[in-house]
């Protein structure tokens, strides 16, 4: 997957409040997988293959489809992060730590345990809440 041209969608399912991909995702590639959100809790992800050109405006799309509370969607590529919350969109590049504690306060507002928001491990590992192993 060029990160020039495609940037991939982490969704989890149950996010979703009807727990269907909104209309924009549904004629992209998904993958979908179970995985224990913080090693005790089962949830589906759904990973999107999303154009990079389409990426704002999907994102933006995502921002009406989440529940109100306790989860956020992203889209990512080898430099940038778009972390999707209710209503939001915070943009991150990589590295920048100072974008990463914003996102980190927004998703706070939402009631998002700071624990699983560890946006600077996820250029590097997909679900940095795992237990070791588990991923």
């Amino acid at each position: 997957m060029s990160a020039a041209t495609t940037m991939r969608a982490v969704i989890i399912t149950e996010s979703l409040t009807d727990r269907t991909l909104p209309p924009g995702f549904q004629d992209l590639p998904v993958h979908r997988y179970p995985h224990d959100l913080d090693g005790h809790t089962p949830i589906e992800i759904c990973e999107v293959a999303v154009p990079a050109a389409r990426a704002s405006e999907l994102a933006l799309v995502l921002t009406r489809a989440l529940e109100p509370r306790l989860y956020y969607a992203h889209l990512i590529d080898e430099q940038r992060m778009l972390i999707v919350f209710p209503h939001t969109v915070v943009t991150v590049d990589r590295n920048d730590d100072a974008a990463i504690q914003h996102a980190c306060k927004v998703g706070s507002l939402f009631g998002i345990p700071v624990g699983q928001m560890r946006f600077a491990e996820m250029w590097d590992t997909d679900h940095p809440d795992a237990p070791t192993g588990a991923e």
